[in-house]
């Protein structure tokens, strides 16, 4: 449990919308930081006899894995508990060289031991649930709504004519581990070939890490931002004209939600989980530059995108819901009242801006010359509209 890692937001979020329901939660970790300490969280060894302690000493029959090496434990103690794992994914041993073996046979112990072991598996993303070959996992999306809601950016937050480069930037942790995977290369390659192209652009990069890490970010005059406070963290990418994901793996890509839900426009490949995480994808390089040309070059069309962008992020990903599938998946008892829900049902919030909203996407993006993109993201939300409307 420490800042700067995804799975710590989503636990640390989690854990206080039960708790605000009445749902007592015990945190079991190996190690944490301190920096939230006002929720109950125990350092646990992931061992079945510890964790059976523990759960024992503060009365709770639900035990519910987020990482390894504690999915692992949980098989033994399914029965005298409810035991699930929250399976937030992993990465392709493709992209790691020293420990590739290993994490390969993770995953085939998980789901020859693990899974079906237990009384189910929940997956955060419908990618995840396939990713981890248990189709069956139940979805539970995530939440972006622990940003600030600073309200969807207007037409002075983008300015007019000439003179003002595009403030493009992405956030990731810059240690080695991750870089691979993470996409650190092909942020800085992009960077340069936007320049190259003679696109003004002011580019930026936040993340954990040491000053060694950033150095090759600084070379390639990218203005770097490390270990940020969450304060500064929002600010920052509320300041973004566009966020810009090059990961290639993401089981949920919670930076990318976060820009979107300050008001940022984010674009993402079209790979891992991001179709399910932003309306704006591109297939290659060379799709992500001609986007960037274009806003460049029509900052209303930045405008049009970032209110997308808004309105997607904030509409599917809140933790309120995540709370009450929670609930109503595990059978837990509320003693508090259910969080209150937006006043604006669903279907007519989808009903109402999200085919408007598509379909100036698409006609922006063919404006621009984009056929490619346009058609693949046309017929991506054309899909998620007729699905969650049952058509």
């Amino acid at each position: 449990m420490s800042r700067g890692f995804g799975v710590s937001v989503v636990v640390e979020n989690l854990a206080r919308r039960l708790t605000a329901r009445g749902i007592p939660v015990t945190i079991g970790c190996m190690e944490h930081d301190g920096t939230l300490a006002d929720l109950d969280i125990r350092q646990v060894e992931a061992q079945p006899a510890a964790i059976a302690e523990l759960a024992d000493s503060v009365g709770a029959r639900t035990l519910v894995a987020h990482t390894t090496p504690f999915f692992e434990a949980l098989p033994e103690l399914q029965g005298r508990f409810s035991c699930w794992a929250w399976e937030h994914g992993d990465p392709s041993p493709f992209f790691f060289e020293h420990d590739r073996e290993e994490r390969e046979r993770i995953i085939r112990h998980k789901q020859e031991h693990v899974y079906p072991a237990l009384a189910g598996v929940v997956a955060i993303s419908d990618f995840i649930r396939h990713d981890i070959g248990w189709p069956r996992s139940h979805l539970i999306f995530n939440g972006c709504d622990h940003v600030p809601d600073r309200g969807s950016k207007g037409l002075q937050d983008f300015p007019l004519g000439d003179g003002a480069p595009l403030r493009v930037g992405t956030l990731m942790r810059i240690g080695p581990g991750e870089a691979r995977y993470k996409g650190l290369q092909l942020f800085l390659d992009l960077v340069a070939a936007a320049r190259a192209a003679g696109i003004d652009l002011e580019a930026h990069v936040m993340g954990r890490g040491e000053p060694e890490h950033a150095e090759p970010f600084r070379v390639a005059g990218i203005i770097t931002h490390l270990n940020a406070t969450d304060e500064e963290r929002a600010d920052y990418l509320r300041s973004l004209d566009v966020f810009i994901s090059p990961s290639q793996w993401e089981g949920c890509n919670l930076p990318l939600l976060e820009a979107q839900a300050l008001g940022t426009a984010g674009l993402a490949y079209d790979t891992g989980a991001h179709p399910e995480m932003t309306p704006i994808l591109a297939a290659d390089g060379t799709e992500m530059m001609a986007l960037l040309r274009a806003y460049a070059r029509d900052r209303g069309l930045v405008r049009r995108h970032s209110l997308l962008c808004y309105r997607f992020a904030r509409g599917k990903y809140r933790w309120a819901d995540a709370a009450e599938e929670t609930v109503r998946l595990f059978g837990l008892s509320a003693a508090a009242a259910p969080e209150a829900r937006p006043a604006q049902p669903a279907a007519a919030f989808e009903q109402g801006w999200l085919p408007v909203y598509s379909a100036k996407l698409w006609r922006s993006l063919r404006t621009e010359g984009l056929s490619g993109t346009a058609r693949r993201t046309g017929r991506y939300l054309s899909y998620k509209i007729r699905k969650r409307l049952g058509q």
